[in-house]
């Protein structure tokens, strides 16, 4: 008789979380968007987010060609593209201040997945599958800078869908205040 075999899942290079205590930054965006009126009151906006989101936690970096495993404090830092289409209703709409209530979704891909192991300076990446899907409600002001040019300010309250992200504040707190802040072209 043949002694069964065991066999266990083979490593691979990459960042583990060992400890359950991760310090969150504050997320930080920064974007663009264009607003095209549909009637005096109604209009749509859509744009280009640029997103960070950073965490600071104490785990394991294995790399198994290099055969090395480091216990270490890791910061990670998620870079996010996205793209939010909100439909918003003018409140007051006078010559230089619009103050609106809008709706809406963002579509976000993560871009970088970037670990930094700080005992010994080691970069690691991971590719990062999947969209992340969010919708939010706000009210927000707008100061036209010219013409067809606004400074907006918009305070909301965000929902992130599980969409199998890399764990962030927006994993681990998925409804979230928010506070945007940009340049709109109006068409």
């Amino acid at each position: 008789m043949k002694a069964p075999t065991i066999t266990s899942a083979p490593q691979k290079t990459g960042v583990t979380e060992t400890s359950t205590n991760s310090t969150y930054g504050l997320p930080v965006s920064f974007g663009v968007g264009v607003k095209i009126g549909l009637s005096d009151r109604w209009s749509v906006g859509v744009g280009a987010n640029y997103s960070i989101l950073t965490r600071q936690f104490y785990g394991k970096y294995t790399d198994v060609d290099k055969n090395i495993d480091i216990h270490s404090d890791i910061r990670n830092t998620l870079h996010y593209i996205g793209i939010p289409l909100n439909a918003y209703y003018d409140i007051v709409d006078k010559d230089r201040v619009n103050l609106y209530a809008y709706a809406g979704g963002t579509v976000e891909k993560c871009v970088a997945d970037a670990y930094h192991v700080l005992s010994d300076s080691i970069y690691h990446r991971d590719n990062v599958d999947g969209m992340q899907l969010s919708a939010n409600v706000g009210f927000g002001v707008e100061f036209m800078l010219g013409k067809h040019l606004g400074l907006y300010i918009d305070p909301s309250v965000r929902y992130y869908f599980d969409c199998n992200q890399p764990k962030s504040i927006r994993t681990v707190q998925p409804l979230m205040f928010g506070f945007e802040m940009g340049l709109r072209a109006r068409l």
